[in-house]
């Protein structure tokens, strides 16, 4: 994060003790926000060699949405879900073929 300065508006009606707290943690999230992206990398990297992925893996692999991708895994017969008790693992490769072959999802 750069050293520059960083203005928060707050409704001029609220304390100045909310103002603080609302400024921390808008500065938190962004403190957080900027870890996660430098992890991002070394992260799908990883992804990139499992063979299993959970729906949020494969969501932050593939750039699709967990609801979508849920919906696209909940037909019986889908060749890239693999059903372990009621957990749902997307086949990495299989789910990469099948996207490949889409023209829209």
């Amino acid at each position: 994060m750069n050293n520059k300065d960083i203005n928060i508006i707050v409704d001029q009606n609220t304390s100045d003790t909310t103002k603080e707290k609302r400024g921390i943690g808008y500065l938190f999230a962004l403190l957080v926000k900027q870890r996660k992206h430098e992890n991002d990398e070394a992260y799908l990297a990883t992804l990139k060699e499992k063979k299993l992925l959970s729906v949020e893996e494969a969501a932050d692999l593939f750039g699709i949405g967990r609801t979508k991708i849920r919906q696209l895994s909940s037909g019986d017969n889908c060749p890239f879900v693999l059903w372990i008790g009621g957990h749902r693992k997307i086949k990495r490769e299989e789910f990469e073929k099948y996207l490949m072959d889409q023209f829209s999802v």
